[in-house]
């Protein structure tokens, strides 16, 4: 069974009644974007000590930005898994080793033109790869169906390593079917444009 996350814009005007109504979510996965590592601004931080005053639900910061490190301390407390993309200007290294210190998930993200090559090295020392199936900075974008195939040879280096492969851009019932070797997948409109959300999340999570 896949594991499903809500994907949420770090705005002001976020549906919170909306998204209360929502069940058997795995994971509430908010976006920051910082205008500079991606065109689009989105940076209510304030999100995440709303979002964990009212829900118990897990916390993914996916950090669209330039400087993954100076968004960390602001939101730690509020925040389970933290993702990074592994194209940011900060040391890679060095921000694994931060969210080490604070004993949060972590997780690093693959843009669409990034070769699988460049996570290899740090394999050993995440939890989650995150592979972007649009290119990131902006909700309902095509899915890119190369996406699948990345999935694919990414989950062959489970047998090595202990990661979850997560699936976020683009995703809706008819790709994640094809979406095998993810066990995570996230999304935003699928969702919560869907006439009954709910069924949606169910749907799935029992895609095969």
């Amino acid at each position: 069974m896949k594991k499903v996350a809500v994907a949420l814009h770090a705005i002001e005007n976020v549906n919170l009644d909306l998204i209360k109504k929502l069940i058997n979510l795995d994971f509430i996965h908010i976006d920051v974007m910082d205008g500079i590592f991606v065109n689009n601004t989105m940076l209510n931080l304030e999100l995440f000590k709303t979002i964990k005053e009212n829900f118990k639900i897990p916390i993914i910061a996916h950090l669209m930005v330039k400087n993954p490190i100076d968004y960390i301390q602001k939101i730690i407390q509020y925040v389970d898994v933290f993702f990074f993309h592994i194209e940011a200007e900060d040391s890679t290294n060095l921000v694994i080793k931060e969210l080490k210190k604070y004993k949060k998930g972590i997780g690093l993200v693959l843009n669409p033109p990034t070769p699988i090559i460049k996570i290899v090295p740090f394999l050993e020392d995440i939890d989650f790869i995150l592979v972007m199936g649009v290119n990131p900075g902006w909700s309902g974008q095509k899915f890119i169906p190369e996406t699948i195939e990345k999935v694919n040879k990414i989950s062959k280096y489970k047998d090595k390593f202990s990661f979850e492969i997560d699936v976020d851009g683009g995703v809706n019932l008819e790709n994640g079917k094809l979406l095998i070797n993810a066990d995570i997948l996230s999304s935003s409109s699928t969702i919560l444009n869907a006439i009954d959300p709910n069924k949606v999340i169910n749907s799935i999570k029992n895609l095969t």
